[in-house]
């Protein structure tokens, strides 16, 4: 198993909740991408996303850890992680509103920067699984575009974020780290 497909095992999200000073709480939910459940489950009554049985069925756990990560984030900061990482990132504003993102990678190669991506805003997990197909398609070319030194891995970032916004257009909003 390679250290990509490692990193990815348990359907990983983050989940950022906004704060009344404008910055935003770091929260880690392990099965919080498992077809985008905590886009319905996180509500005022519910803000860690309900309660959900640990494999052994022994007791109830929140579905996302409520002690935070990181804390006192700027958006950007809470927006820049390892991609490789995590299948789902949401944003829950301070009127509980929940938008769900598809975190992109735009790594061409196996050492490339793991923060270099961007957040696409998915409406459900067919939507995700749409939008995961055309950008994996996308970015193998790019990636054969630099194996056969083509373009350089600047350059390949510069033109994936570049093809992520024009795909989206002004039907999804992107967020591009990098």
């Amino acid at each position: 198993m390679t250290e990509a497909l490692r990193a990815t095992v348990g359907h990983r999200a983050l989940v950022v909740y906004e704060r009344p000073d404008g910055r935003y709480d770091r929260h880690y939910a392990h099965w919080g991408a498992a077809d985008l459940e905590l886009s319905h489950e996180i509500t005022p009554e519910t803000p860690f996303a309900g309660n959900r049985t640990t494999r052994t069925g022994e007791r109830w756990t929140p579905a996302i850890d409520p002690t935070p990560r990181d804390t006192a984030l700027a958006f950007d900061d809470a927006a820049t992680f390892d991609y490789r990482a995590f299948e789902a990132f949401y944003v829950v504003s301070l009127t509980w509103l929940v938008a769900a993102y598809l975190p992109l990678w735009f790594g061409v190669t196996a050492d490339a920067d793991v923060h270099a991506g961007a957040l696409v805003a998915v409406k459900s997990e067919r939507d995700a699984a749409r939008v995961r197909r055309w950008f994996r398609a996308t970015r193998d070319v790019v990636r054969d575009m630099v194996r056969r030194d083509v373009l350089d891995v600047e350059d390949a970032h510069d033109y994936l974020a570049s093809r992520v916004d024009e795909w989206a257009g002004s039907r999804r909003e992107v967020i591009s780290v990098r």
